[in-house]
């Protein structure tokens, strides 16, 4: 019987280039954490519109600095409640329930100016279950929507909204 030639490969070399490339990857990934744990208050969301409708008064707003070109509403999602900014007006989860309630007349103004607005989630802590149901209604009108998590006693900072636009946000 004639022998068989085995062929025999070395893969030593490939192997350091996979751990070089893992090191680096966890490098990055720890440098980005230390980052974000050292500057918690450096987080803040804000709304930069360039030449848009600004939903609290209704009227067209130009700002040089923006990057969006649709204007959003923002709807703080409690466990036990919702509140519209800019605005303030609070919504209970139990008004829900009923018809024509001031959550559907909100997403019907949203609706009507779904090519200029979108809605924001903010969603406390415990708000989870809310969010998800608010957002399938929200989806199901095709209104476009944006998420983000916020600690229980978290601030809202928002841009380019004064007083006189949260009063007319509220009387609207």
């Amino acid at each position: 019987m004639a022998e068989k030639k085995e062929t025999k490969t070395d893969f030593s070399s490939f192997m350091c280039v996979i751990l070089m490339l893992t090191g680096c990857l966890v490098t990055i990934m720890i440098s980005n954490i230390v980052v974000i744990s050292a500057n918690p208050e450096n987080v803040q969301i804000t709304s930069i519109i360039p030449h848009g409708m600004d939903p609290a008064q209704d009227k067209e707003i130009y700002d040089s600095r923006g990057n969006v070109i649709k204007s959003p509403w923002y709807l703080e999602v409690w466990r036990d409640r919702m509140i519209v900014h800019p605005g303030g007006e609070e919504i209970p989860v139990r008004e829900l329930e009923r018809r024509d309630n001031n959550f559907e007349q909100f997403l019907r103004q949203v609706e009507a100016r779904k090519e200029s607005q979108y809605v924001v989630l903010l969603v406390r802590e415990h708000g989870a279950t809310i969010a998800r149901k608010l957002k399938k209604a929200i989806r199901d009108r095709q209104i476009d929507i944006g998420m983000d998590l916020l600690y229980k006693d978290e601030p809202i900072v928002l841009r380019n909204v004064n007083t006189d636009q949260a009063d007319a946000a509220v009387t609207q």
